[in-house]
């Protein structure tokens, strides 16, 4: 994700230091244009302009609209000087006011090849569209996170064709010597005439990284975690293979080997674990980042239009991966090695010591290795990941390591519970099995411990994600006024008359034009939108929190006031009667009355954005018009409306798309996130599973006499491969429970940090997914018996009652 981020903030920034972005539909105009490129120690001032419009082949009317472009206008003297560009096949614009770069990908999807013909829509004159495709350019040309249809004019033509008189942006590109700060300072004095922002490349690359950031965090946290998982795993092997050679320890000691020599050979067979891990690791980690970046290059993916290209992991950190492998390893291993040393020659050849006092011992050192676990995942937090992400991260962690340190107390109980399915029918062999995970309680504390990881940050994902589609789809269903919304691909002044054509449609009650932009607020960006208020209030849209709903919506439209959707509110500490300062169109400033809180509002680029009276928005922050349409059939007509409106919005060039089309989008790509999430926490599970065979096989061997006892008794060997399958459903069982509880409490943490309180009280419990886990942990577990089953069934009497 960062190489992708570096390599789009230098595709879309190339040469730039500077960028002087509109805050407005219309553009910087002229007297900006002008102040920029006189502004001290600006050596080029490159504007630009970016929109977004429909393809037609040869600009045959009535043909049908391809899928659309986004076109950048640019001046063919001064761009390249600030923003290269390489041609696959052509050459570049030259003086030819007609003459157009594409992308690969638009050349490829819609067969076109230099010489081809191509006609852009626009609201200017007709006989500006026809273009001569000049040159195709290297991927996506000069902006990669806008798609991959591109199409590069000159900038006078594109002004012509959208009957603009400003430009989207101005590309600085500094005199030799002049510090950006200094710059920034002298443009800041000099632009007063209209809201802008400036942004430099490290601000690009920041605001990309933040958009990443939950999804970086949250991946972070799941590698984290499985990470512990096998520390578990190596602790508990190490610790068990240190009370299987308690002997062998001994008679090394006996015959002179030190306590240091005795710590260097547990440590040594750890490092040996570690390296053979970490490289294995490697590996499959490189396959597992393959399908990762197959599954989120679409742009519908976690990471939104950020292309995602071939992986090119450095040597640092391939190094880094294996040197916390190696540490983490090595710290699991310090007890266990710890513990060999300070084994007594003469105690342990008399007899087995006691197990139970070492269980203090060993709990207390997983909060070592959890320690060390965390500071590799500080070590490895995503760049520009946020302080609330690693806090969330650091608080889920913490209560999967505290429910794994109370799970040996609960055990016993739990032990009890999960054995009553099979009391019934397998009295003799759950009692047995009961009986061994109880003796050993601090190996069985730490099996269940790993597997409840896993499971329980499956419940806790899906749980977040089932409450995000919520938050997400909630503004769809409580803020658009319609059945169905028509969007545009430009802003459409409603002197245009597409919203009386819409409303001609048989069927259709009524039309609400709908305005997304930015609003400048004590010199910091805020989103905005605009709806008439009395549409609002027909339709009975918003959940007003505070203020009183129809007297809002009733003074509304003739200005003054802006409703704030609670979010905003929260994040600005404002409440109803507040008044807010923004600065308008043409450099003044507006005060504007806070009416009410609503409960969700239209969602923005950095969170759900403030609603302002369609009067305000065009008069006073430069609002052209509408960038989508909100229609509401008459009752009973939506069905036989519906084809009509879609002809007609075809005619006007808009995309039509219902609103549980809408929500069932928005919650697809949740849920598409999420389960990848899911798919990975997974893997702690198979971890966890690894280590259910490790324990299952290490009860095994030490009751190798009294299974043969058992066996001698009149035991049958099936009954001896069922002891140790109840054994590992007991497990499985006892770890679905924890991590169940585990998952729902972690998601209430997770929801919490994110939304409040409100939003833990509308949390759902995924049970479908709750299911799901549970009777995958449980197939794991006894899918994981199956070796130490076979192995203990298959035991010879004789050898086993014999064996030492």
């Amino acid at each position: 994700v960062d190489a992708s981020v570096d390599r789009t903030v230098a595709g879309l920034m190339g040469n730039t230091q500077i960028r002087v972005s509109s805050f407005q539909q219309s553009g910087l105009n002229d007297a900006s244009q002008e102040a920029i490129a006189r502004s001290p120690g600006v050596a080029v001032a490159a504007p630009q302009i970016e929109r977004r419009t429909y393809l037609q082949g040869g600009g045959k009317p009535g043909a049908p609209l391809r899928p659309p472009v986004t076109v950048l206008g640019i001046d063919p003297a001064r761009d390249p000087a600030v923003h290269p560009m390489t041609t696959v096949q052509g050459l570049g614009l030259g003086s030819d006011p007609h003459a157009a770069l594409i992308s690969e990908a638009l050349a490829a999807q819609d067969g076109l090849a230099p010489g081809s013909t191509i006609s852009l829509l626009g609201p200017g004159s007709p006989g500006q569209s026809a273009f001569t495709v000049a040159g195709i350019l290297r991927g996506a040309g000069l902006l990669p996170t806008s798609g991959d249809r591109i199409v590069v004019i000159p900038i006078a033509t594109a002004k012509a064709i959208f009957d603009l008189a400003g430009v989207t942006r101005v590309d600085v590109v500094l005199a030799p010597g002049t510090a950006v700060e200094a710059a920034s300072a002298s443009l800041e004095e000099r632009l007063r005439s209209q809201p802008y922002i400036l942004s430099t490349p490290h601000d690009v690359a920041s605001a990309l990284r933040s958009s990443t950031a939950d999804f970086r965090a949250t991946t972070a946290l799941i590698a984290a975690i499985s990470l512990f998982v096998g520390a578990m795993l190596i602790f508990n092997t190490l610790s068990m293979t240190v009370v299987e050679r308690i002997r062998e320890v001994a008679l090394l000691r006996a015959a002179g080997a030190t306590r240091g020599q005795v710590h260097g050979f547990v440590l040594l067979q750890a490092g040996a674990l570690g390296v053979a891990g970490s490289l294995l690791g490697i590996a499959m980690g490189w396959l597992l980042a393959l399908w990762l970046v197959g599954s989120l290059a679409d742009p519908t993916g976690a990471l939104g239009a950020l292309p995602l290209e071939d992986l090119q992991p450095g040597a640092f950190a391939v190094v880094l991966a294996i040197a916390m492998g190696l540490v983490v390893t090595l710290a699991a291993a310090i007890e266990p090695a710890w513990r060999a040393g300070r084994i007594s020659p003469v105690e342990a050849l008399r007899q087995r010591p006691e197990l139970a006092p070492l269980l203090a011992a060993r709990m207390r050192w997983l909060v070592v290795v959890a320690a060390v676990v965390a500071v590799a995942g500080l070590l490895l937090w995503p760049r520009g990941a946020g302080e609330s992400g690693m806090l969330g991260s650091f608080v889920v962690y913490g209560l999967l390591l505290m429910v794994t340190l109370v799970s040996p107390f609960v055990l016993p109980l739990l032990g009890r519970l999960a054995g009553i399915p099979f009391a019934a029918l397998l009295r003799a062999e759950e009692r047995l099995a009961r009986g061994t995970l109880v003796r050993e309680r601090s190996r069985t504390a730490l099996t269940v411990g790993s597997l409840t990881i896993g499971l329980a940050m499956i419940v806790a994902l899906a749980a977040v994600g089932q409450s995000d589609r919520q938050v997400a789809t909630a503004w769809i269903a409580n803020v658009v006024p319609g059945d169905e919304l028509a969007s545009s691909i430009r802003p459409i002044p409603l002197a245009e008359g597409i919203q009386a054509e819409l409303a001609a449609v048989p069927g259709v009650a009524r039309v609400t034009p709908i305005a997304r932009f930015d609003l400048a607020y004590n010199g910091t960006r805020v989103d905005g939108a605009a709806m008439p208020g009395r549409d609002l209030s027909a339709d009975g849209r918003l959940t007003f929190l505070s203020g009183n709903r129809t007297a809002v919506l009733d003074q509304f439209d003739a200005g003054g006031s802006v409703i704030l959707p609670r979010a905003q509110a929260d994040r600005l500490k404002l409440t109803t009667g507040d008044a807010m300062t923004f600065t308008t169109a043409d450099g003044g400033t507006l005060e504007l009355r806070v009416a009410g809180v609503i409960d969700h509002g239209l969602p923005g680029r950095a969170g759900e954005a403030m609603l302002v009276s369609w009067s305000d928005a065009t008069t006073r922050f430069g609002v052209i018009g509408a960038d989508a349409f909100a229609i509401r059939f008459a009752s009973g007509q939506a069905a036989a409306g519906r084809a009509e409106l879609e002809r007609t919005a075809l005619e006007l060039a808009l995309q039509t798309a219902s609103i549980t089309t809408l929500q069932g989008a928005a919650g697809a790509t949740l849920d598409r996130v999420f389960t990848l999430f899911d798919a990975l926490a997974a893997i702690a599970v198979i971890v966890a599973g690894l280590g259910i065979v490790n324990t299952l096989t290490m009860n095994v061997l030490e009751r190798v006499r009294e299974i043969g006892v058992l066996r001698a008794l009149g035991m049958t060997r099936r009954q001896v491969w069922r002891m140790v399958v109840v054994e590992a459903s007991i497990l499985g069982i006892m770890g679905v429970v924890l991590g169940g509880l585990a998952g729902v409490l972690i998601a209430a943490v997770m929801v919490g940090l994110s939304t409040g309180v409100s939003g833990i009280a509308t949390m759902q419990v995924p049970w479908p997914v709750l299911g799901l886990a549970a009777a995958y942990g449980i197939a794991a577990a006894i899918a994981a018996a199956a070796y130490p089953a076979r192995l203990a069934a298959g035991m010879s009497i004789v050898r086993a009652v014999s064996y030492e």
